[in-house]
């Protein structure tokens, strides 16, 4: 091993050490919210980013990777629980345990090519991998946007969709997790919209979606909409997606807005998201007009 330096870097400071001739990152000291970490320290590639590097660094929420970057070590960003983007090479890196476990706020892991350009699509739909699908052979930057690896996610995504909800449930009462015991009702409901919020991420960021899937995720969502007995796929944009306007774009178009959820839906907005009632309100009154249009050519006229 050799000797640690320090290097001051965008938004914080590295402590590092030299392998072989690379840069081994050891830990940081994270100044700003957002992180840059260079290719090269000493005139060396920056190749490692080592075991707890950047450990529940509270103020972290977006880092830029170097294309250097061959390996992220054990719980490299656990914890960071205000990490939401991580921008880093487009390439299949060595990884160790927990990479970014309890990283609850993490949505963007988007892989870079040579010239820095990414896929916010892909980015979007490889940050679900890590804590959402939690599934490590879909954690590949190198092939994540490509047609095998979206059918890869898209069978995951299926997989998790038909599960019971109360599989996990059972497995952490045999695990004796006590308190989760005492909110069943909380934990079967919460399953349901961590569903909502998956079909949706898929919906919104359809890139290679086939037809067939996607009449699968929206008759999810249809089945959970307002005035069913799981109203997931409502409270998920209502909730947590107030004002963005592809959420309820996605919302309608999977048949989630009826004529006998409207007057409920408007009456719990209130005065919430006036420009997203709005249009929930014109969508509602072209609906009205086109049935009234197609009932004026009836027959029986």
């Amino acid at each position: 091993m050799g000797q640690e330096k320090e290097e001051q870097i965008q938004g914080g400071r590295l402590t590092y050490e030299v392998r072989e001739d690379a840069v081994c990152i050891k830990s940081c000291k994270v100044i700003l919210s957002r992180v840059i970490v260079p290719e090269r320290i000493d005139n060396l590639p920056v190749t490692i980013i080592d075991k707890k590097a950047f450990l529940s660094c509270k103020s972290l929420k977006e880092i830029w990777l170097p294309q250097s970057l061959l390996e992220l070590g054990d719980w490299a960003f656990a914890y960071c629980s205000n990490l939401a983007d991580i921008y880093l090479p487009k390439r299949n890196l060595s990884m160790g345990k927990g990479v970014f476990k309890d990283c609850p706020k993490l949505a963007n892991i988007c892989p870079l090519d040579l010239d820095g350009q990414y896929n916010e699509q892909v980015g979007r739909l490889l940050g679900a991998v890590p804590g959402r699908l939690e599934t490590d052979y879909l954690f590949t930057p190198g092939e994540a946007g490509e047609r095998q690896w979206l059918l890869r996610f898209d069978d995951k995504l299926r997989e998790f969709l038909a599960t019971p909800d109360e599989d996990g449930f059972v497995k952490m009462v045999y695990c004796g997790e006590e308190d989760i015991v005492a909110n069943v009702e909380f934990y079967l409901a919460e399953r349901k919209r961590e569903k909502a919020r998956l079909c949706y991420l898929r919906l919104i960021n359809d890139i290679r979606l086939s037809e067939y899937f996607r009449e699968e995720l929206t008759a999810y969502l249809a089945g959970h909409t307002k005035g069913c007995p799981s109203e997931a796929a409502w409270e998920v944009v209502f909730k947590e997606h107030g004002d963005e306007r592809d959420y309820y774009e996605a919302f309608v178009l999977a048949g989630c807005l009826t004529a006998e959820n409207y007057d409920g839906i408007l009456q719990e907005m209130g005065e919430s998201f006036p420009e997203m009632k709005a249009y929930l309100m014109r969508r509602q009154s072209r609906e009205g007009a086109e049935e009234d249009f197609f009932a004026g050519l009836s027959l029986d006229n």
